[in-house]
């Protein structure tokens, strides 16, 4: 899994709404791609930016959907007390 984030709620909402029409979402019991999160961390460089995962592997892979430098791998930091 990779992430790739976004600095406005629109854009995040607009990028999960392409990748799932790309990957035909919904479809049986999955009815989104992702959920929306933020980066609560005041102490995080990227405080209040919109996290979206990217799934590199397994029947939702999209990373290919994604320039390759934009996606960042996980931050433990980006939440107050650690992974959400």
């Amino acid at each position: 899994m990779k992430y790739r984030l976004y600095s406005t709620l629109s854009g995040w909402t607009s990028r999960n709404e392409s990748l799932e029409s790309h990957l035909g979402i919904p479809d049986g019991n999955t009815v989104r791609y992702a959920e929306v999160s933020q980066v609560t961390n005041p102490e995080n460089s990227d405080y209040e930016r919109f996290i979206m995962p990217v799934c590199t592997e397994g029947s939702w892979k999209c990373d290919d959907q994604f320039n390759s430098s934009d996606l960042v791998d996980y931050d433990g930091n980006w939440f107050i007390g650690g992974p959400e």
